[in-house]
């Protein structure tokens, strides 16, 4: 496991969590139906799939494919689809490079029912209806 990458996701985890005005941003409207899974989940339950997006792995360890399952299993409704996508554009955004091609195999290589698209900082979140 790349312990840098680790932390710094950590880090960017907990300042996001100080953050009023970021909190505010991964946060739904009031007005929609809550999410079983915080974006804090979500990244934590990635961070063992870094070395497979960097390509320093060819296949996802156990622990991606428990964290994409516990997503999978939180991540039911459109909305919460959209939230997941969000929440992990933002949080690579911050990883430095990777392979945004190999995050819809994740689920697919660990026999998931899960679709995800491949997410970067131009992926259009509110559309991601289309890949499930």
């Amino acid at each position: 496991m790349n312990w840098p990458i680790v932390f710094l996701l950590l880090a960017n985890l907990a300042l996001l969590s100080w953050s009023a005005s970021s909190i505010e941003d991964l946060d739904p409207p009031p007005n929609a139906a809550p999410s079983l899974l915080s974006c804090d989940e979500v990244i934590l339950d990635l961070v063992p799939c870094l070395s497979y997006l960097r390509g320093e792995t060819k296949q996802p360890s156990a622990a991606c494919c428990s964290g994409a399952q516990k997503i999978s299993n939180g991540a039911k409704s459109q909305a919460a689809k959209k939230d997941v996508c969000t929440c992990i554009q933002k949080s690579l955004a911050s990883v430095g490079p990777y392979d945004k091609n190999l995050i819809p195999l994740i689920p697919q290589k660990c026999g998931i029912p899960l679709a995800l698209p491949p997410i970067d900082a131009k992926t259009d979140c509110s559309k991601v209806a289309i890949y499930v």
